[in-house]
């Protein structure tokens, strides 16, 4: 297929197959994940917006998270990545999440599975303290974050890689009861779509 300009919802892509950037996956409980690309062949340059996702947050493991997006099979180079997010508390504050806790926000190729967010968790944006809300329904500070790394690889031929949105409360005398929580902000991430393995026959 020859290669075109393709403009669709705020993107522009010049590709001969827009798969090759992958896809949103919208949150399990509410809210909105919505993307826009910048294409050029193998490198683009996509904006997410997360719009009010909602988590929960379990007292006694305070830990959660949320696949936002899923990169297409291949292998990629990862140049860069920058994000502001803003926590907001959407249940009883001081009975459930007390008010201007502190928590850490983080992005990675996997799932929050501990309150210390590391490894694979935080392999797209590194572990970012930020305050929770001190008054319910009113969003805390945003706050920003960058790749360290100015390349990284990561091999998704076998099975294609995810991007999560992991937050997590270490102190868990934060958490008094099972509590629910907001995220909202841009997260831009600068890639290269170096392919996936090739078929001999």
């Amino acid at each position: 297929m020859a290669h075109k300009i393709q403009q669709t919802n705020g993107s522009v892509q010049f590709t001969d197959d827009l798969s090759k950037v992958g896809f949103p996956v919208q949150p399990v409980i509410s809210g909105s994940v919505t993307v826009r690309h910048e294409q050029f062949g193998p490198v683009t340059q996509t904006t997410i917006r997360l719009d009010n996702v909602a988590q929960a947050v379990v007292n006694g493991t305070e830990y959660q998270s949320n696949k936002i997006y899923s990169f297409p099979q291949a292998r990629m180079n990862v140049l860069g990545v920058m994000a502001t997010l803003q926590q907001k508390t959407t249940s009883a504050v001081d009975s459930t999440l007390n008010a201007s806790s502190t928590g850490a926000i983080s992005l990675g190729t996997a799932a929050a599975s501990a309150t210390t967010l590391a490894s694979a968790m935080v392999d797209l944006l590194p572990s970012t303290a930020f305050t929770s809300s001190a008054t319910i329904n009113v969003a805390g500070t945003a706050v920003s974050a960058v790749l360290a790394a100015t390349a990284t690889l990561f091999d998704g031929t076998g099975t294609a890689k995810d991007m999560y949105l992991n937050t997590a409360y270490a102190t868990t005398g934060d958490v008094d009861a099972d509590a629910t929580q907001t995220i909202s902000g841009y997260i831009k991430i600068t890639w290269v779509n170096l392919g996936d393995l090739p078929v001999i026959g």
